[in-house]
């Protein structure tokens, strides 16, 4: 390495350079993307011990959900769920591939493949696409769980709407708080840990998949294989898929999936922009889903009429085309459902 020497008044030259290049705002940013980038994959290396309680918004109704969760870092998991009443007792242990979950009301042990199960909490994360789409900005700090935190508001560049919020413990890097917000900028889900202990040595007979005496292990719910390769997909399908010719800002196509259910085949592709999704359904059924009663309303895509309802937190409207039956689920307003549907030309 090339050293400078007696050079001072270079040094100085240089930092006052970068002090009128880079102003607060940029190094805040750039500190606000770093603390992020770190705060995704700090379960990687963190073993942890908490009790997490969850809240999904669906109009004037929530669903809550406690669970303890317990986490021997990288990749082993087990969640014991001890609310609502109807899913007490149940629990999940995977090793971050093979999914084990526990329904002791039933007697049963339920295998899945954990790409398809995963916690929304513990999904994936794209940390590339969501900063190419979103701030990341830094805020107050705060107390979580006893704990100190700083603030991370997640920003579309393309709208300027708060989209997700999250607190980041400043000691592990761990997400220990974290909201989304809805199209009118209210809050559609939270999760918070109510206590956490960090770095603890878990014993690894907690995340065992095995089967207790006296209960069955079963296949659980069989999901379609996802694939990349959508070209591929789309020629395999019985029908003609027709493709939206308008996505919002930032969205892109991921993946797809085939499934056949009573002979008919359903194709979905999943859109995102790192933090939000939405799924497209296609099918020659021609026939709606089925809807709870007083659960739907009326909605307009394109020429034609269709349903909308809200289900667990996610936007679901659904019209039939040109034969086909279209179903869009996910993260979007009414608005956007709408304008994406009418760029659908069946």
């Amino acid at each position: 390495m090339h050293r400078l020497h007696n050079s001072v008044p270079f040094f100085l030259f240089v930092a006052c350079a970068l002090t009128v290049a880079v102003p607060a705002a940029a190094m805040a940013a750039n500190d606000g993307r770093a603390l992020y980038a770190q705060a995704v994959e700090a379960d990687d290396s963190v073993s942890y011990s908490g009790t997490l309680t969850s809240v999904v918004y669906e109009g004037d109704r929530a669903a809550s959900t406690v669970a303890r969760i317990d986490h021997k870092s990288p990749n082993r998991w087990r969640i014991w769920y001890v609310a609502p009443a109807d899913a007490y007792g149940r629990m999940i242990v995977s090793n971050e591939s093979l999914t084990y979950q526990y329904e002791p009301s039933r007697n049963r042990v339920y295998s899945y493949d954990w790409n398809n199960t995963a916690p929304g909490i513990l999904a994936p994360v794209d940390v590339g696409r969501v900063q190419a789409n979103y701030s990341v900005d830094l805020g107050p700090t705060s107390s979580v769980a006893g704990r100190k935190t700083t603030t991370l508001s997640l920003v579309s560049k393309h709208t300027g709407a708060l989209v997700q919020r999250i607190w980041v413990d400043d000691q592990t890097k761990l997400i220990l708080r974290r909201e989304n917000y809805i199209a009118d900028g209210s809050v559609g889900a939270k999760s918070s840990f109510d206590s956490i202990r960090v770095g603890i040595s878990l014993p690894q007979d907690l995340f065992n998949l095995t089967v207790p005496s006296g209960m069955t292990l079963v296949s659980g719910a069989t999901y379609a294989k996802t694939t990349t390769n959508t070209n591929e997909l789309v020629k395999s399908l019985d029908f003609k898929f027709a493709p939206p010719n308008y996505l919002p800002n930032g969205f892109a196509l991921e993946r797809g999936s085939v499934a056949s259910h009573d002979g008919v085949n359903t194709v979905e592709f999943v859109y995102g922009d790192g933090l939000r999704t939405f799924s497209l359904f296609e099918n020659a059924s021609g026939q709606l889903p089925r809807f709870n009663e007083g659960e739907s309303e009326p909605i307009v895509i394109g020429a034609a009429n269709g349903k909308y309802a809200e289900v667990s937190g996610q936007a679901l409207a659904s019209w039939n085309a040109g034969g086909l039956n279209f179903t869009i689920v996910g993260d979007l307003s009414t608005k956007e459902i709408s304008k994406i549907g009418a760029s659908i030309h069946p």
